[in-house]
């Protein structure tokens, strides 16, 4: 049997050259000692060793948790004749709110070659079903969280397509996030900068930092703060690394500030780090 995929009209020339010289009605004679596939980005026949055809039906799959800018994408994708045929992308907010329903600067670019979130989605789409493949997918510059994560999501429900598992998926991905405390009574704020690989905390940076003079200094780097802060947030950052924990280690009425403000941070790291 000949399986043939097409990107573009060359692809389609191929395929018309194939008719006029009788190669396909030879082919599917039987005559032909191994199965032929068109590449999709070189236009070339190749022997199908490593193809791997696709179930029809719809298949789904979603991110673990939500993003740093409060979003997690779903993926849908629809397979016809072994053929991705519609892909719906939706990144949705903690509120089950559409992003593409959403009012506000998520919407837009400024200076980009996508002016808009729906023109961002049309353009992964018709990369994906003109060339069948993630891996022919280019991440748009300025949108790249949203296109690698289209690119992650297409990737993990083809390999349940290949397997004919319908059973909707989540997969892991890599995030960092950035919270910070409300100030102190001295105007100190605690930052926590956190990063993950799936479900795993990778990385934790703890510092403080206060704004004067329309600068920011940090305690970690200021020469007139003492320097016992800097063993305690490494301490305690590295506590939590080894714990893999997200709970404060402190008391909920803990006392001292630099203490508190971390436990702060870390609640305020829960609720953006939340499962979807």
């Amino acid at each position: 049997m000949l399986i043939i995929k097409f990107k573009n009209h060359i692809n389609f020339r191929i395929v018309i050259l194939l008719l006029v010289s009788g190669m396909i009605p030879f082919l599917l004679t039987g005559c032909a000692e191994k199965e032929l596939i068109n590449d999709p980005a070189t236009g070339s026949i190749l022997p199908a060793e490593n193809f791997k055809p696709l179930t029809d039906g719809q298949y789904s799959a979603a991110t673990k948790y939500y993003d740093s800018r409060g979003y997690a994408q779903q993926l849908s994708l629809f397979i016809k004749n072994g053929v991705i045929t519609q892909a719906n992308l939706k990144e949705i907010d903690k509120n089950q709110a559409d992003r593409l329903n959403i009012e506000g600067s998520d919407l837009t670019w400024e200076n980009l070659a996508v002016a808009n979130l729906g023109t961002l989605y049309l353009r992964l789409y018709n990369e994906l079903l003109l060339s069948q493949s993630p891996d022919e997918i280019d991440a748009v510059s300025g949108a790249t969280q949203t296109s690698e994560r289209y690119i992650k999501l297409s990737e993990a429900i083809l390999n349940q397509a290949t397997k004919g598992d319908h059973e909707p998926i989540k997969i892991d991905t890599l995030d960092t996030y950035s919270v910070i405390s409300t100030p102190d009574r001295d105007g100190y704020q605690g930052l926590l900068q956190a990063s993950f690989n799936g479900s795993t905390l990778i990385a934790l940076n703890y510092d403080e930092i206060i704004t004067e003079d329309g600068k920011s200094k940090h305690k970690s780097t200021d020469p007139s703060v003492n320097t016992e802060f800097n063993a305690l947030f490494d301490t305690i950052t590295e506590t939590a690394i080894n714990s893999q924990s997200l709970e404060s280690p402190f008391p909920a009425n803990e006392a001292a500030p630099e203490k508190a403000k971390f436990g702060e941070c870390l609640r305020l790291l829960r609720e953006a780090r939340a499962p979807f």
